[in-house]
């Protein structure tokens, strides 16, 4: 008994010798995975802050600049407030600025080409007072990572690949899909549309579901069901296609992807129009056909939005196609 007693107390302790060995192990691998990820990021501090502290940040790509201003944690573009920036994308620049580590510092030989030109994509951020300006130049064919400079340092630095990409972005690229009626498809009571001659409206009313409509009408009303349906003001009892109703309020309700910087629709041909009525009031979009595709105005947003041609032709769907087929 006492040997089979030794022998156990010997397996339990190599087991504890095993996992602590494991372990250790781990802790090691852990240690040198965060290492190699240092490495790969950089180790040589160009630029670091609190991301609170960004109020500015400017970026040039392909000539084009465009100034970034926050503000608890609401983004704006300087030179048009009323553009709607994608926050996530902004954010991702705070992050690639508020720890900008290079990972070799060189000094520059001469007649050598590091890409650095008049276009080059340059970011200048203000964070805590203090404003720094860095320009990335090409890519270093060995590495793959990007030469960089930094505004009053002679030094020559690469940095990796990921830190200049998120910077890469056109003003139309920064923009973030919304709804700028702010509708839901739940939210819509009614919508009248002109699209014609002919402007009509189609109503969400409540009704008795189909199997309380045959109950007895002397049955307590409290227990009876209803389900939502939409008619058409002008003609209650006509029954409607689902699927075409459905489809007009996803077009209505459905983000924009682009906001045309000239915010201007005169001179284009309006195509349709649509007063949404919800719990929270009404709002008019509009549809026009311009040079160049199809755009979209919202009443008391002054901005003009590019839609695709599905939305127009799902808005400006003829009154009879909304009735089911008999």
């Amino acid at each position: 008994m006492k040997t089979k007693q030794r022998t156990l107390i010997v397996l339990l302790v190599l087991v504890f010798l095993a996992g602590g060995a494991f372990a250790a192990l781990t802790a090691k691998n852990e240690q040198a995975a965060q290492a190699e990820s240092a490495a790969a990021e950089g180790t040589i501090p160009l630029s670091s802050f609190a991301a609170n502290d960004l109020t500015e940040l400017a970026v040039t790509y392909n000539g084009e600049t465009n100034t970034l201003t926050v503000a608890d944690g609401s983004w704006t573009l300087a030179d048009d407030p009323d553009y709607h920036l994608d926050a996530t994308a902004c954010n991702t620049m705070v992050t690639a600025l508020s720890a900008l580590n290079a990972k070799r510092q060189l000094t520059e030989e001469p007649g050598e080409d590091y890409g650095f030109t008049d276009e080059s994509l340059t970011v200048t951020v203000t964070a805590a007072g203090e404003t720094n300006t860095f320009t990335f130049g090409a890519e270093n064919a060995a590495t793959g990572d990007i030469y960089l400079k930094k505004a009053g340092d002679d030094a020559l630095y690469t940095v990796a690949a990921s830190k200049a990409a998120c910077f890469a972005l056109s003003r139309a690229e920064l923009f973030g899909a919304f709804n700028p009626a702010g509708l839901t498809c739940s939210a819509i009571e009614s919508v009248t549309l002109v699209c014609g001659d002919e402007p009509f409206t189609l109503t969400a009313v409540s009704e008795a579901a189909e199997s309380d409509r045959s109950a007895d009408s002397e049955s307590d009303s409290d227990s009876t069901a209803y389900t939502t349906v939409w008619r058409l003001a002008d003609a209650p009892d006509a029954e409607l296609d689902e699927t075409q109703v459905s489809s007009l309020l996803s077009a209505l309700s459905s983000y924009i992807t682009a906001q045309d910087p000239h915010g201007d629709a005169s001179g284009m041909k309006q195509l349709a129009a649509a007063t949404v009525r919800t719990a929270d009031g009404e709002r008019t979009l509009t549809y026009y056909e311009g040079t160049d595709g199809y755009y979209l105005t919202v009443s008391g947003d002054a901005s003009l939005y590019t839609v695709d041609a599905a939305t127009v032709q799902t808005v400006c769907t003829a009154k009879d196609r909304y009735k089911a087929a008999s």
